[in-house]
């Protein structure tokens, strides 16, 4: 049989506590009351409640004082203690461990935070053994509460989070952050990142980090400006452009010498056109920093939004609404279920100047760095560009060697199709490969489409230089896979698949 959960509401308002006790009670909870501060404190140590809501009018004995006493005493110490009030002071509440509620209360409000704090406490004691891994989602106990837990129970290991294809991790030592990783982000900048998910999974997963230091603050800290600097990044983004926007420096605007570092790194990064989310992962600042000083740059007209041109913005989308839950649900027709779809494209040319021409002129392409070791390694992927909300597009090359066949077809999983940029005879030779072995649609840019691709069982067409129409091109064939058909002329074959 479970055991019944005691609750102690301190409260000298006897009308809230006779609602709320009432509710309480319905739940299965057996409910204790206190109506001043010193008779709380008698029944927290006589009667060990699971959890104590402690009013801000009790007398006698004041919210901290009681909560400090309880954290001094070795049988009280682990009591969660909510804080309820009707005189709200955002400040005032910040450093509570165990929250806050509002009053007139919402019960549903009150139901659903008890229910946390005991979700939460049970994952307290899972962390409390030293071998045992742990895991859950994250809807139901968030990062800075898993947080919190491993910093007060001076754990070490690996917080592996995931929230569809994204995925992250935070080290921790001692129950302090060492390390954080998201994507190509690392250190403070990404820990302030994961801080915000609301939604996935996580797997925390104890032993000695190998992590290289990268974050030197305590939990309690790191938390703490984790939430401000997330308050005031979303105070920001809605005067900034969205973040696939293409940014560039204004024409004849005289940049100040004796600039601060973080304003140095974003004009630096400018110097090229870049989507404002690339400028965020390749800046070493925190967010907070990059967007306050790209809302400072673009107030005083120092940088604006841009296209592939440098001139003033104003492309088209890819691919309208429709198209894309179209392309999302034909990639995920052979995976589990996911909110964000991700794919591959590939680009095939001879060298690393095919990488860097697509990285330069594809609006949107966040790159992985400035210089991706893709480029020159000719393995991996680039960048990525986000069509929409629930639509990725990941940008990869593979080695056109022969000796290197091996890696093509294991890399090649998760693909929409093929941009091929030269007509030389390895990129051709791997188009070949991926026309009709992989069976991806091919789109050849700025040339007809040669001999060996004719006929390529998903289709290939030949388009003009412009990386945007090659690409819409390819993701609407992608979208109508169908065979070239003999006889049919380039200028056919494109506007059939542009339909």
């Amino acid at each position: 049989m479970a055991q019944v959960r005691k609750i102690l509401i301190a409260d000298p308002d006897l009308e809230s506590v006779r609602s709320l006790s009432r509710a309480l009670r319905t739940k299965g909870y057996q409910v204790h009351y206190a109506p001043d501060g010193s008779r709380a404190l008698e029944v927290a140590v006589l009667r060990h409640p699971d959890l104590t809501l402690f009013d801000e009018a009790c007398r006698l004995l004041d919210a901290r004082t009681f909560i400090q006493i309880l954290r001094t005493n070795p049988r009280t110490e682990d009591i969660p203690v909510v804080l309820t009030t009707s005189a709200f002071d955002s400040d005032r509440m910040r450093g509570l461990r165990d929250g806050y509620l509002r009053k007139p209360f919402n019960l549903d409000e009150v139901l659903s935070r008890i229910e946390h704090i005991f979700r939460r406490n049970e994952a307290a004691k899972d962390l409390k053994s030293e071998q045992q891994e742990i895991e859950g989602s994250l809807s139901q106990l968030s990062i800075p509460d898993l947080m919190q837990l491993l910093g007060m129970n001076k754990r070490s290991g690996r917080l592996s989070l995931e929230r569809g294809n994204d995925r992250g991790e935070i080290h921790v030592v001692d129950g302090r952050p060492v390390n954080a990783k998201l994507g190509r982000v690392e250190g403070e900048k990404a820990l302030f990142r994961l801080l915000a998910w609301t939604e996935g999974t996580f797997t925390f997963s104890p032993g000695t980090s190998q992590a290289r230091p990268r974050i030197n603050r305590g939990m309690d800290d790191a938390l703490l400006e984790g939430m401000r600097q997330s308050d005031e990044v979303n105070r920001l983004m809605p005067g900034l452009p969205p973040r696939h926007t293409r940014l560039m420096l204004a024409p004849d605007m005289e940049l100040a010498q004796d600039q601060h570092p973080v304003t140095a790194q974003v004009v630096e990064l400018l110097r090229q056109p870049r989507a404002l989310g690339e400028v965020l992962d390749l800046a070493p600042a925190t967010d907070l920093e990059v967007l306050s000083v790209l809302s400072a740059l673009m107030q005083r007209g120092v940088a604006r939004a841009a296209d592939v041109d440098g001139t003033e913005a104003g492309t088209s989308e890819l691919l309208g609404a429709a198209e894309v839950h179209a392309l999302r649900g034909r990639i995920l027709r052979t995976r589990a279920p996911a909110k964000v779809a991700t794919a591959k494209v590939f680009v095939c040319g001879s060298g690393a100047s095919a990488a860097r021409r697509v990285m330069a002129r594809l609006p949107g392409l966040e790159a992985l760095s400035a210089e991706p070791t893709a480029v020159k390694s000719g393995f991996g992927t680039l960048g990525r560009l986000v069509l929409s909300e629930v639509l990725r597009l990941d940008f990869c090359v593979l080695p056109p060697a022969e000796a290197a066949r091996p890696l093509w077809r294991p890399f090649t999983a998760g693909s929409v199709g093929a941009l091929l940029l030269d007509v030389s005879e390895p990129a051709v030779r791997l188009a070949h490969y991926l026309a009709w072995e992989i069976r991806m649609p091919v789109v050849v840019v700025g040339a007809e489409v040669p001999g060996p691709l004719q006929g390529a069982p998903a289709g290939a067409v030949g388009v003009t230089d412009d990386l945007s129409e090659a690409l819409r091109a390819l993701l609407v064939q992608a979208l109508n896979p169908a065979p070239t058909l003999p006889g049919v002329t380039q200028a056919q074959r494109l506007t059939a698949s542009a339909v």
